[in-house]
């Protein structure tokens, strides 16, 4: 039975899928996290990293595969708003957003609304006339070191971590819950052999992704080291604590939105 795993190409999942290969028992989808979110939904893949809050919306039909995550412990340093003005100042504001986000993007109206007190104008794809805007990934990796005319760089996992003192998890390993049992446990053993590997050759991993990411191999083990993917029960509570506070946000942003409407 061939097994569809979603693939996330960014470096901070590259230590799940460096020693993941391909098999006539698995295959591999690259899928940015939007898209993985919208294969989850649809059912088209049947295990992966999948962004926090589509785990959230498809209990029903998938479950955790053992703790695995993607999980910051401070700074994520790939999760990136870059504003034109101090984030206190950005009441009001047009904020751009990367296509490629899930989870990101929630997780920065629950700081904005919730931790800052901030209600942006609105909420758009990336674009000059932004004031400020949202990158995850690769592309935020890249652009880490400044945007011009963007002199301010916010790191939502710090954000977070400063203001709750937990991790953040931006996306949990699930599968189908119709899987046979011997098929999910081959894949949650072939999960593990695999991190194992990934994280023990960080150097291999830096060798091929850093000259693109204009990274050194001290700056690949960094970030990496920044990450965890197991989750303990600090990620736990972290979840729950985000869970608690995005259905507030939702809620926020949904009000405001009408009293926009109505003006």
């Amino acid at each position: 039975m061939k097994i569809r795993i979603g693939k996330i190409p960014y470096l901070n999942s590259e230590v799940f899928f460096h020693g993941l290969a391909e098999t006539g028992g698995i295959e591999l989808i690259p899928l940015v996290p939007s898209k993985l979110s919208q294969a989850a939904i649809e059912g088209t893949i049947d295990a992966g990293p999948v962004p926090l809050v589509t785990c959230f919306d498809t209990e029903d039909r998938y479950k955790s595969l053992g703790n695995f995550c993607i999980a910051t412990t401070n700074k994520a340093r790939s999760i990136l708003l870059f504003s034109k003005l101090p984030v206190e100042e950005l009441n009001g504001a047009a904020i751009g957003i990367t296509s490629e986000t899930s989870t990101s993007v929630r997780l920065l109206k629950v700081l904005l609304l919730q931790k800052c007190g901030i209600h942006p104008r609105s909420y758009a794809s990336t674009g000059e006339t932004n004031d400020a805007f949202l990158l995850i990934g690769d592309e935020a990796i890249r652009r880490r070191k400044g945007v011009k005319h963007y002199p301010h760089v916010y790191d939502l996992g710090g954000m977070w971590h400063e203001w709750t003192r937990l991790p953040f998890v931006f996306a949990r390993w699930i599968v189908r819950r119709d899987l046979p049992e011997d098929v999910v446990e081959r894949v949650t053993r072939d999960l593990q052999q695999a991190l194992e590997m990934g994280l023990s050759n960080v150097s291999a991993i830096a060798e091929r992704r850093g000259k693109y990411l204009k990274m050194t191999e001290k700056e690949v083990r960094e970030y990496i080291d920044g990450f965890r993917y197991v989750m303990d029960e600090s990620e736990m509570e972290a979840v729950e604590r985000f869970k608690a506070f995005d259905v507030v946000a939702q809620k926020i942003d949904k009000i405001y939105r009408t009293v926009q409407s109505d003006e």
